[in-house]
């Protein structure tokens, strides 16, 4: 029989197991800035910080990795996140934006983010409208969506294509279900062509995405399946690779070279047989946001477990904020001198499982003190829940070593 705290254990690990891997990458400690410990005692929580110099920092840094690649274009993915001061400023970078709703097509516009792509698995004929409207082109993930798009009286006869593929080898197993995305169409589908004949389309855009890139072997499978469709769809203007770029960035440099080599290869080899040179589009999100985003917290409880760990409730909720990946803490404030403890940062709400971070050796930690944890400017707010109806954090930024309320 299980008693109440080894079922507790089982949780953990069971949790544990699920996230090693992204921890792994968010062993990274970025330099928090000073700005931030300045104000982390006095600032309302819970919080969440932009460091926009930051993403500056990584915008030039993934720029000069794509500089040798001839037509490319770098753009955001909305969907991690949708804070208009985070987009404002990354138009003024120059990027561009890949949007999956009008909501985000809406915030993307609102900041002055161009060109905008988008694919998603269920437009309306109203929201084809609207991007029509708005001179998107939407990259459509089955035949129904193409269907609708037909269905819509749209003029343009334009179109892009998100072309299905099947998930990586180290993914397979962890999918039950199958191991092909569920977003997609096959090229070669006869009901496909049937469509573009009958509706005199025509496809200049294809996009991939296929999870989070680690290798350069990953990523061959794909251009080669681009290469082939570019003898089905000859007019193909744009090839966009989406998102799944962290992991190379931050982890794996001289794999993200040969990445990139590979991909300036193929290109180079495609423009060179073609009369009108294709565009290359990469989207990330994590990659871009992640890294430069905190979250700060207030200790709202303290005790000593029988399991020798100290748990640490904050006033929020990774449940609510965090629920594709947790993020470890970084610092706290104020710090203390003593032995190092073991602690598991949990969130507030009655959910057993809502855990910021587990196993976090730090110093003593109290009511009252501060806890900032790093990689929270991605895939927070933009995902947040509401249980318990906790509100979302507050969203600041920092520019030029001052913090500003986000309006």
């Amino acid at each position: 029989m299980i008693s109440k705290d080894d079922n507790n254990q089982e949780i953990k690990d069971g949790w544990r197991d699920d996230v090693t891997e992204f921890r792994n990458w968010m062993k990274i400690i970025p330099t928090i800035p000073e700005t931030l410990f300045k104000i982390a005692s006095d600032i309302p929580t819970p919080a969440l910080v932009y460091d926009l110099d930051a993403i500056t920092e990584t915008v030039t840094a993934l720029r000069n990795d794509l500089r040798k690649i001839p037509n490319s274009e770098l753009c955001l993915a909305v969907k991690a996140n949708r804070c208009q001061s985070v987009l404002r400023h990354m138009a003024k970078l120059g990027l561009g934006a890949d949007i999956t709703t009008i909501q985000e097509l809406e915030a993307a516009m609102e900041a002055g983010l161009w060109p905008i792509y988008s694919t998603a698995p269920g437009f309306s004929v109203a929201d084809l409208k609207r991007l029509a409207a708005e001179g998107v082109i939407p990259d459509l993930c089955s035949l129904s969506q193409l269907r609708v798009w037909c269905e819509s009286a749209n003029p343009d006869k334009r179109v892009g294509l998100r072309l299905r593929l099947p998930f990586h080898e180290d993914s397979k197993a962890k999918n039950v279900v199958t191991r092909w995305s569920r977003f997609g169409v096959d090229p070669k589908d006869s009901g496909l062509h049937s469509l573009i004949q009958t509706h005199k389309l025509e496809v200049v855009h294809l996009h991939v995405h296929e999870g989070e890139t680690f290798s350069e072997a990953d990523l061959h499978q794909t251009l080669d399946l681009l290469v082939s469709c570019l003898e089905i769809f000859p007019k193909v203007e744009v090839l966009n690779l989406g998102g799944g770029w962290a992991y190379l960035f931050h982890l794996q440099k001289p794999e993200a070279q040969r990445v990139w080599d590979l991909v300036n290869k193929t290109i180079t080899r495609i423009n060179n047989q073609r009369q009108q040179p294709v565009r290359l589009v990469i989207e990330p999100g994590m990659l871009l946001t992640m890294m430069a985003g905190y979250l700060v917290a207030e200790v709202k409880a303290a005790d000593d477990h029988p399991s020798g760990h100290r748990i640490v409730v904050l006033d929020t909720s990774a449940w609510n904020l965090m629920f594709w990946a947790p993020r470890p803490a970084v610092a706290q404030i104020p710090f203390r001198e003593g032995p190092m403890l073991v602690h598991d940062l949990a969130g507030c709400t009655c959910y057993e499982t809502d855990y910021f971070c587990l196993n976090e050796k730090m110093a003593r930690i109290e009511v009252g003190d501060r806890v900032i944890l790093n990689a929270s400017g991605a895939y927070t707010s933009s995902v947040a829940r509401s249980l318990h109806g906790l509100p979302i954090p507050k969203e600041f930024v920092i520019r030029d070593n001052r913090l500003c309320l986000v309006e």
